[in-house]
């Protein structure tokens, strides 16, 4: 069974599973939905406006002739405004406001659940790394152990029995060296799935959506909240002084 020690950095691996998760993309675009749902919902208090036109002809009432026919344009607007309809306007935004915050609630435990996914795999991995290094140790020493006993029979100081246990001992480690063997290809497998390692998405909507693909609206890295927004400063930030120094502030 292979080994390939891979040197990995946590820092990045978190970084990089927050961005490739296809499950993360679901939850930005469910925020996003829910987002215009609130601007839809809340554009019922916008007065609405229908305008019409079109030609009309009247031909004269006292006259068969079909030359006699008066024409012209005909255009009008009417518009309609809701006054009082009981609040249920302002109860459909309410609740469109609920939803898109459960979206946003569920995307912020999305990502809170990659980190813990992929900081589970990095532990994993790392324990599988010692148990491997350990039992070849193990198996260096059952050789050793066994080489010994041997050379004693050889030399008529040993028995058979030394011998056979030194053989037992040796194929126990070896069999353990092989359970660590798999069990760190596995965690392997499992860090590849929680990073998105195998996975690439690309925001192609074949011209539905040419401003998504302009502004990377489903970019799920750490700098971007819920709605795909930069994140403001939290901590400590440089802040330069008319005199030409800076200083640092830590904003509370």
């Amino acid at each position: 069974m292979p080994y390939n020690p891979r040197t990995i950095a946590l820092a990045n691996a978190i970084e990089m599973g927050k961005q490739r998760r296809p499950f993360l993309k679901q939850a930005r675009a469910n925020v996003l939905n829910q987002l215009q749902q609130v601007r839809a919902t809340a554009g019922q208090y916008l007065p609405t406006i229908t305008a019409t036109g079109g030609g009309e002809w009247v031909s004269s009432p006292i006259n068969s002739s079909w030359h006699d026919i008066s024409k012209g344009w005909v255009a009008g607007v009417q518009g309609s405004m809701p006054i009082w309809d009981s609040g249920a306007i302002a109860g459909q935004v309410v609740q469109q406001r609920a939803l898109l915050s459960e979206a946003k609630i569920t995307y912020d435990d999305d990502v809170r659940q990659v980190e813990l996914e992929v900081q589970t795999a990095y532990s994993n991995l790392q324990q599988n790394r010692e148990l491997i290094v350990s039992q070849e140790k193990n198996v260096e020493q059952a050789e050793e152990a066994l080489r010994l006993a041997k050379a004693r029979l050889d030399a008529g100081a040993g028995v058979q029995l030394d011998v056979l246990n030194a053989q037992v001992q040796l194929l126990t480690a070896q069999s353990t060296r092989l359970q660590a063997l798999f069990g760190y290809n596995s965690s392997l497998a499992e860090f590849d799935r929680a990073t998105g390692a195998q996975s690439s998405y690309q925001e192609m909507f074949a011209d539905l959506a040419p401003r998504a693909t302009k502004t990377k609206t489903y970019y799920t890295g750490s700098g971007v909240d819920a709605e795909g927004k930069r994140k403001k400063a939290d901590d400590d930030s440089t802040v330069r002084t008319s005199s030409g120094r800076s200083r640092t502030s830590r904003s509370k």
